[in-house]
């Protein structure tokens, strides 16, 4: 493998489209069947590929469908299935956004009838255990929250961790930071905290650490070299950084809170966060 190829491929697993990211988290990565992201063959690189039904998905945006992309595609595929003896599966974008069931079900099939040994139909799939199955995943709920005195000035963040009858708290501060940084280092800490990859809701009154994961900001700022749209360099780009990984280790959905009112995970969030900065005055 070309040593540009490889370093193509890790770019494009941390930098997904949407729709590459809905299908990964919301199906293809707890599917009974191991599947890898941007895959090389020789010189293409694939969306999804499974090893065992040697199975590739490639979801097409637009360009696919112009006179130039479809003839490239003609190559790339016959490349790939006479070369690599791979069975392709192409999916729109289109596909993903409104017909997103439809396509899972498409998956399963053709996983099932290329590999019937390994994923059982019926009510059993996705299978629990066996040699092929995957433990299912841990859902745990964080509730984060970030205080400054001054902004910036002495700051602090705080944290719950709630898994079934279990509630972990974890706090932190610093004696010069910013209100957003303590967001961050809050939701960051709390996310390094898990030992697994797991599925986390993840519940924050802040509008600039939830709008920027479900928006799309951050990973723009991030394809641009840190850059926001307005051309102004994007602030605290090393605690995004971080945020962005562990976003693509675990499945994290993001709810926004209205902070200071009647949620009492926020509430001592915040309590633990001021606590925190106290200590620095």
């Amino acid at each position: 493998m070309l040593p540009w190829m490889r370093e193509n491929a890790r770019k494009l697993r941390k930098n997904p489209t949407k729709e590459e990211q809905k299908l990964w988290y919301q199906f293809l990565r707890t599917f009974p069947l191991p599947f890898r992201r941007q895959v090389v063959f020789g010189p293409y690189i694939v969306d999804f590929y499974c090893h065992s039904p040697r199975l590739a998905i490639e979801l097409d945006g637009s360009q696919h469908y112009e006179d130039q992309g479809q003839a490239a595609d003609r190559r790339r595929d016959l490349y790939l299935e006479q070369v690599h003896h791979l069975r392709l599966l192409r999916f729109s974008n289109l596909d993903i956004a409104q017909r997103f069931e439809g396509v899972c079900a498409v998956i399963r099939q053709e996983t099932e009838r290329s590999a019937p040994s390994f994923v059982p139909c019926g009510d059993t799939f996705p299978p629990e255990g066996g040699r092929y199955g995957r433990r299912p995943m841990k859902t745990v709920t964080i509730y984060t929250d970030g205080a400054c005195s001054g902004n910036p000035g002495p700051g602090g963040w705080g944290a719950i961790l709630m898994y079934g009858k279990f509630k972990k708290e974890l706090s932190g501060g610093e004696g010069h930071t910013t209100n957003n940084r303590m967001e961050l280092t809050g939701v960051i800490t709390a996310l390094e905290a898990l030992k697994e990859p797991c599925i986390v809701e993840l519940y924050s009154d802040s509008k600039y650490v939830i709008d920027a994961l479900e928006k799309g900001w951050a990973r723009g700022w991030k394809a641009r070299g840190w850059v926001k749209g307005d051309k102004k360099p994007a602030l605290n780009p090393d605690l995004w950084e971080k945020l962005l990984n562990l976003c693509d280790y675990h499945t994290v959905n993001l709810h926004w809170v209205k902070g200071h009112a009647e949620n009492p995970y926020n509430n001592r969030c915040d309590e633990l966060a001021v606590m925190e900065s106290k200590k620095f005055k």
